[in-house]
């Protein structure tokens, strides 16, 4: 199904923004500058913060220079300010303040003008699992040219990322299969009351991690709290659609859909019956009915509360506000170990011991393709 519609909110915008070059022009070199703005969101307000920044270039191609600053935000999406941007609080991303860019060249280090041209801010969403693999891997490249000046877990920096290729190549195969794994999930799970895919209203990436230890020939750990899983920013439709899931307990609606519905079309998304409940420092959880994997998500019952307003304090996003943040996983066995590269046998509803199969396998029996062999346009 290809839908179109308009972003739902001026921080998807910016974010996006962030890793677009001319619209006939493919994306150049991505440098960095320096700004300072302030910002203040809170529920629906909408806030609006400046900042400058000085680049020079050499490219002979357009290119993004990201703008990072200090921000007194209350509602900051890892502390980056926006250069004349709103964020809005209850509008569609949640109110989180999203780094900006500032045509012309940037300072930073190398680059190539080779690689996709990322959409402009104004562009539609085409619900489609390519197109939203390619808008939200440009949102993570955005998030790591203004934040991430010491590496992330999975290795990826400000300053050894420059193209939406660069980001891709220099995942190790299990964080690339953990993002398309739960990109395709996202997208096979269906909105009961306007048939967009969860995916869709995934407005930021912030971080993709697979096994602890990962390398390019070693899927790392098959299990812990901090890898195998994603951490991003849906808009506020998506965070009241899950709470409803999640209040519905998988109830049929009236116009007899479920809130979310999953691939399968006998199963959906409801309240977590996790019994070590929502992980830190999320207070609600929303769980897929069918198992094997089991999608699951974390998120803010109230994006207004005090809770939500909070540092995550998670790793490598230790200081990001963000009351509209997600995080995603899918459990692949009975202990919840979530590395789709790992091999596994207690798969089965009931725990039972079964034929061994690598998770990619699992995932694909029970819900196929997830288009394993995908990379971004242009790569």
């Amino acid at each position: 199904m290809r839908v179109v519609r308009p972003f739902l909110a001026l921080s998807v915008a910016a974010s996006i923004a962030a890793c677009s070059s001319s619209p006939s022009t493919l994306t150049g070199t991505v440098g960095t500058g320096a700004g300072s703005g302030s910002s203040a969101s809170t529920g629906g307000s909408t806030s609006k913060s400046t900042s400058s920044s000085t680049s020079t270039s050499t490219s002979t191609s357009t290119s993004t220079s990201t703008s990072t600053s200090t921000n007194a935000s209350t509602s900051t999406g890892g502390g980056a300010s926006t250069s004349s941007s709103a964020s809005s609080g209850s509008g569609g991303a949640g109110g989180a303040a999203t780094s900006a860019s500032s045509t012309g060249g940037g300072s930073g280090t190398g680059g190539s003008s080779s690689g996709p041209s990322c959409p402009s801010g104004d562009a539609g969403i085409v619900d489609t699992l390519g197109s939203n693999r390619d808008r939200l891997l440009c949102t993570y490249l955005a998030y790591l040219k203004a934040n991430a000046t010491t590496p992330q877990s999975n290795g990826l920096s400000s300053s050894n990322v420059n193209t939406v290729c660069d980001v891709w190549s220099k995942l190790d195969p299990s964080s690339q299969d953990v993002f398309l794994t739960l990109s395709a999930r996202l997208q096979g799970s269906i909105l009961g009351s306007d048939g967009t895919s969860m995916l869709s209203h995934i407005v930021k990436i912030y971080r993709i991690t697979g096994g602890q230890g990962a390398t390019a020939t070693n899927p790392g750990s098959c299990g812990g709290g901090e890898y195998n899983r994603m951490i991003m920013s849906m808009d506020a439709h998506l965070q009241a659609v899950q709470l409803a899931a999640n209040n519905d307990q998988g109830a049929l609606q009236s116009n007899g859909k479920y809130d979310i519905a999953d691939i399968p079309s006998t199963s959906y998304w409801r309240n977590s019956h996790d019994l070590g409940g929502p992980h830190s420092p999320f207070d609600l959880s929303d769980e897929t009915n069918a198992g094997a994997p089991r999608g699951q998500t974390q998120y803010f019952s109230d994006p207004t509360s005090t809770l939500a307003h909070m540092p995550l304090m998670r790793q490598d996003l230790m200081t990001l506000v963000d009351p509209y943040a997600v995080e995603m996983d899918q459990d692949y066995d009975c202990v919840h170990n979530s590395n789709p590269l790992c091999t596994y046998v207690t798969y089965g509803q009931y725990c039972l011991p079964m034929t061994s199969e690598v998770g990619t396998a699992v995932y694909t029996m029970s819900y196929g393709s997830f288009d394993p062999s995908w990379v971004p346009s242009g790569c």
